[in-house]
């Protein structure tokens, strides 16, 4: 019995001990299954809290909320990941025309911004955008810090057509987001 317990105590360990803790923007792709990409340096902080910005006659809220150690599947293996998710809601004269602000990322991850990669020393963040309803506006948001409490836009969709079989026609399919460039968003 002593014996079992002990074997079973070690392999427990030599588990644990697999996992590696890597910065944030180092690959995935020679990473150890279990590897924990961890904000060590605290870059997502800057980006997390309430935003906002108009556009045409439209006010676009982003709340920013940093995720610690998120379960992540790539090349076939499991990681953990520190990273920022965007709910976001979109008005035009009082009236909502998108909003994901109550969205569980767990059920609804077509409607939310995950996924990041800080660059330019933590300057810059690039989100991948799963698009809406049938994943029209699919794309990336590039994020840019200019000060203590505004960053800069940028909203570049990959496509903005969808599959008329597969996608049911009583769903809306425009995008609310802005496709823009530099767009200033104000901390609140």
């Amino acid at each position: 019995m002593k014996q079992i317990i002990y074997i079973l105590t070690l392999f427990f360990f030599s588990c644990k001990a697999q996992e590696q803790v890597l910065p944030l923007n180092t690959s995935a792709l020679g990473a150890v299954p279990n590897s924990y990409f961890k904000d060590s340096n605290n870059e997502l902080d800057y980006y997390t809290g309430t935003w906002r910005a108009t556009f045409q006659d439209k006010i676009i809220t982003l709340k920013i909320s940093k995720q610690i150690k998120v379960l992540i599947r790539r090349f076939n293996k499991s990681f953990y990941r520190d990273q920022i998710f965007v709910r976001y809601e979109i008005k035009k004269d009082s009236v909502i025309l998108e909003s994901t602000l109550n969205n569980d990322f767990t059920n609804d991850v077509t409607l939310s911004i995950d996924g990041s990669k800080i660059q330019d020393n933590g300057n810059r963040i690039t989100l991948v955008f799963a698009g809406g309803n049938c994943s029209v506006g699919i794309g990336t948001i590039t994020l840019k810090k200019i000060n203590a409490s505004q960053f800069s836009w940028g909203y570049y969709p990959g496509t903005t057509t969808r599959n008329d079989i597969n996608c049911p026609p009583d769903r809306e399919y425009k995008i609310h987001l802005p496709e823009t460039e530099n767009l200033i968003f104000t901390k609140q």
